[in-house]
């Protein structure tokens, strides 16, 4: 069977290790990990806003790219639900190498916090930034 066959979307999901870090502070229950993963792994879909899944239902995927970090390929998926107590949860993700696409190209989510005002501030895009730096020397620059 070749790698990545049963394998559905466009893109596959990877988590940055601080953002699983963070869902683990979020999350009260494996229950609501599980809710708030489910939510991640719409970006699979990626990037139309109501794509259809592997049993032709209909996915919401209310995302938009960071205006602060203009042509760096990352966006934030905005999360309607109420996950273990949170409200207007955002999911941080970058768009990885276009080139590398063995099986499927990959988004990584770097970050993941309830967001509490409209903006970002400079030193949440200056973390975003440096995350998206880490992924892309770790995996994609001196891969193991």
């Amino acid at each position: 069977m070749k790698l990545g066959a049963n394998l559905t979307g466009r893109y596959r999901v990877r988590i940055f290790r601080p953002a699983f870090d963070q869902v683990r502070k979020l999350c009260h229950t494996t229950r609501d990990c599980m809710e708030l993963r489910r939510q991640t792994l719409k970006l699979r879909f990626w990037p139309d806003n109501y794509p259809e899944d592997e049993r032709g239902e209909v996915v919401d995927l209310n995302w938009d790219w960071i205006r602060s970090m203009p042509s760096l390929k990352t966006g934030e998926l905005r999360i309607d639900d109420t996950i273990s107590g949170n409200n207007n949860l955002r999911v941080i993700f970058f768009v990885g190498d276009a080139e590398i696409k063995e099986p499927l190209p990959m988004i990584w989510v770097l970050n993941v916090f309830q967001k509490k005002r409209d903006d970002f501030t400079s030193s949440q895009i200056k973390i975003f930034k440096a995350q998206r730096q880490l992924v892309i020397e770790r995996f994609y620059t001196n891969p193991l």
